[in-house]
C-alpha cells in the first residue's frame, strides 16, 4: 500500500559510514553525510510507489526565518501518515537546547492530531532508523548483549521526544531473561515501542516491512503512552 512519508534527519551530520553508489563502483571521495542515506531512502520509496515528502537535496530552508521554516514544514508534514526519523551520531547539537532544534519539532508536529482546511492529520506511524557510524559501528546507538540475542537500546543519547516515545507501550510484552547481564526483563515483539527502532542494515531488507509496523502502531495509539512534546 503507497504511502506518504516524511523523513527527518541531521543534514550535514558525516559521521556516518560511507556509501557505496547505487551501481556499485568505489565510494565517492565527497564525504557521506545524512543526506546521502535519505537519496537512498527516496529511491527506494519512489521505486516502491510511497511518496516522499520531505526536503529535497538542495533545497535548503536555512536562508528563511524561523516562521518560515516552521510553515513550511508543518505543510511537507500534513498529509503524512509516516515518518521517519534517521537517528546518526552527530544529530544532537548539545550546545543548543532541544527545544531550538529541527528534529525534535517534526516530531512533536507528526505525533499531533492537526487540522487545517477542515482535513485533519491523524498521528503517524514513526520508525527510528540507526545509521551506522563512520567506523561501520551501531554501538553507539545499540548493542547485542547475550546469547539469545537480547539488544540494549541507548534512548537516553537522543532526544527527549525520541527516547520517551521508545519502549512505551502502557502493557509490555516481555520475559525474563537468565543469560541477560542484569538478569532483567526484556520487550519482545514489534509492538514495544511506539517510535520503532531498526538498524538500517535491517531496515534496506526489508522496509515494507517495517514502514507497515509504524502503520500498525499508528492504528493502536491509545496502547501506547504517547509524548507529544520534547
Amino acid at each position: 500500500m503507497p504511502r506518504s512519508i516524511f523523513v527527518s534527519y541531521k543534514y550535514g551530520d558525516a559521521d556516518v559510514q560511507a556509501l557505496r553508489p547505487s551501481g556499485g563502483g568505489l565510494v565517492s571521495l565527497v564525504p557521506t553525510t545524512a543526506r546521502h542515506y535519505v537519496d537512498e531512502l527516496t529511491r527506494w520509496l519512489d521505486a516502491n510507489d510511497h511518496i516522499y515528502k520531505g526536503e529535497n537535496d538542495g533545497e535548503s530552508l536555512a536562508g528563511f526565518k524561523n516562521e518560515t521554516i516552521e510553515s513550511k514544514l508543518r505543510d511537507k508534514i500534513f498529509g503524512t501518515s509516516i515518518t521517519i526519523v534517521l537517528i546518526s551520531k552527530n544529530m544532537k547539537d548539545p550546545s543548543m537546547l532541544e527545544e531550538d532544534q529541527w528534529i525534535p519539532w517534526e516530531i512533536s508536529y507528526s505525533l499531533k492530531e492537526m487540522t487545517k482546511n477542515n482535513r485533519t492529520s491523524r498521528t503517524n506511524g514513526m520508525l527510528a532508523v540507526v545509521l551506522p557510524d563512520r567506523n561501520g559501528s551501531y554501538d553507539y546507538f545499540v548493542k547485542t548483549i547475550c546469547q539469545n540475542g537480547c539488544m540494549t537500546w541507548y534512548t537516553s543519547s537522543t532526544f527527549g521526544i525520541i527516547s520517551k516515545n521508545m519502549f512505551n507501550r502502557k502493557s509490555p510484552d516481555t520475559f525474563f531473561c537468565t543469560n541477560h547481564p542484569n538478569s532483567g526483563r526484556v520487550h519482545r515483539g514489534t509492538n514495544h515501542s511506539y517510535i520503532y527502532p531498526v538498524k538500517w542494515d535491517d531496515f534496506i531488507t526489508n522496509m515494507n516491512w517495517y514502514i507497515n509496523i509504524a502503520a500498525q502502531m499508528s492504528q493502536k495509539v491509545n496502547d501506547f503512552e504517547i509524548t507529544k512534546t520534547n
